[in-house]
């Protein structure tokens, strides 16, 4: 009986994980840097091998030749011994401070960011990190530093729209994106890609465009869904000379924290969990930052934590954007009649008069219309309809009035940013449930360290 080579049949890979925990990653061949060949994880227990069988299938390192991206594009060489994810975490910021001498925040979110990039196909969401780097900052040699401690990193210059179907996603990288194109229909797609199943159509079918992104530019959005999501770090300029970063330090760089990178990974994909620390301070957007970024550490519940405080500068600006948006102003009107006028019901235009004295008490000159306010209230999902023969408006009953204290809360507003309304049922039960998960988050914290 004639056996197939595992050539003819084999899935050409840049990396996989499987359910049962078996990791899969590419080494570069040390010598000649244009082979590949295949490192194996399962159980804690490492191979090397030039294919790998998995149910029923062959895995092959991935084949490119001659494609200057599969060149662009670093990789390990060796696997490092294993080591905590404090060392790594703390030999990473020391190297980064050496060359940037940035603020411990900007320093820790990339850090931060590294670590994800490696867990990314664990992960439940891929990072994004938005880099601000005014004139004089060192913008140059932060790119190129992450390039060289990412997982398959890929620096693009000006990418535009039209050119994402063209990146190799099938290398599964890092998009280093130094002044991309940062249009509306851009910032979308780069938002989504944080999201599995995010693809878009070319000639080689469909693209997923999946995966770690690091957006470097002077000039980065803000109030848009792609500024909420990502993580946001600002460079400062640098006076004096910084180290040079010479193709020697180059290589000695990426030869010693791409292979405890991937040593780091191939032991710990299994082991990742959500999060213990509580989040429901937080705005939805920044609570699944925070888990996807947190999740990246494993086994170290306090250097998890370490993400919290940058989430939290974050999350005051998003509340504050949110606090002068329309929406945030409609919902402090809902709640100004549930908490003081005992309405049951409520007409749109009584409601866009209720916002504009709000609006004139913060020195805004803005006067909503009835559907302006209608067409606000079903963005928000809040259910409408007509209350009587003078038009359309809100019944607050107990479900909407729930439903409008939570919107309040996840946007910031400022009502309930003074602290919550002791005699308003919903007000309390908000305080109960806020509570209660930080007590969980308290007690599940005190197990993990006995």
């Amino acid at each position: 009986m004639q056996t197939e080579r595992a050539s003819d049949v084999a899935i050409q890979t840049a990396g996989e994980v499987f359910a049962d925990g078996m990791v899969i990653e590419l080494l570069r061949d040390a010598t000649t840097r244009e082979e590949f060949s295949l490192v194996r994880s399962q159980k804690g227990v490492l191979d090397l091998k030039p294919t790998v069988s998995h149910a029923g299938r062959v895995y092959a390192p991935i084949r490119m030749n001659g494609s200057a991206f599969l060149k662009a594009v670093r990789f390990p060489t060796r696997v490092a011994p294993p080591e905590s994810a404090k060392n790594l975490f703390t030999d990473v910021r020391a190297l980064l401070y050496r060359y940037l001498a940035q603020t411990d925040t900007c320093l820790t979110a990339m850090v931060f960011t590294i670590f994800a990039s490696w867990m990314a196909p664990v992960l439940p969401t891929a990072p994004i990190l938005l880099i601000f780097a005014p004139a004089a900052s060192p913008k140059n040699l932060t790119l190129q530093l992450l390039g060289l401690l990412c997982r398959h990193a890929l620096p693009l210059t000006s990418l535009r729209r039209c050119d994402l179907h063209r990146v190799p996603m099938q290398l599964q990288p890092t998009l280093l994106l130094d002044e991309p194109d940062l249009r509306p229909e851009m910032q979308e797609l780069l938002q989504s890609s944080a999201h599995r199943t995010t693809g878009i159509i070319s000639g080689r079918g469909v693209v997923e465009l999946y995966g770690p992104k690091i957006i470097c530019s002077h000039k980065l959005p803000r109030g848009t869904a792609l500024a909420t999501e990502a993580l946001r770090i600002a460079l400062i300029p640098v006076a004096g000379q910084q180290p040079p970063l010479d193709k020697r330090a180059e290589t000695e760089i990426a030869e010693e924290f791409q292979s405890r990178f991937l040593g780091y990974m191939l032991r710990n994909s299994s082991g990742v969990q959500t999060p213990s620390f509580a989040v429901s301070q937080f705005s939805p957007p920044l609570r699944d930052l925070a888990i996807g970024f947190g999740s990246a550490i494993v086994g170290d519940s306090e250097l998890q934590q370490k993400i919290l405080p940058l989430l939290s500068v974050q999350d005051e600006e998003i509340r504050a954007d949110r606090a002068s948006a329309a929406d945030s102003i409609l919902l402090e009107a809902s709640l100004s009649f549930t908490h003081k006028s005992g309405k049951t019901n409520v007409r749109m235009d009584e409601l866009a008069k209720e916002m504009s004295a709000i609006y004139t008490g913060r020195g805004i000159d803005q006067e909503p219309s009835a559907e302006s306010v209608g067409w606000a209230v079903k963005r928000l999902g809040i259910p409408s309809g007509r209350i009587n023969r003078s038009g359309n408006g809100l019944t607050f009953n107990v479900p909407t009035c729930r439903l409008i204290h939570t919107l309040a809360l996840s946007h910031g507003v400022r009502a309930m940013q003074g602290g919550f309304f002791s005699k308003c049922r919903y007000c309390r039960e908000l305080e109960a449930m806020i509570a209660q998960g930080e007590t969980q988050a308290e007690v599940a914290e005190d197990a993990e360290v006995s």
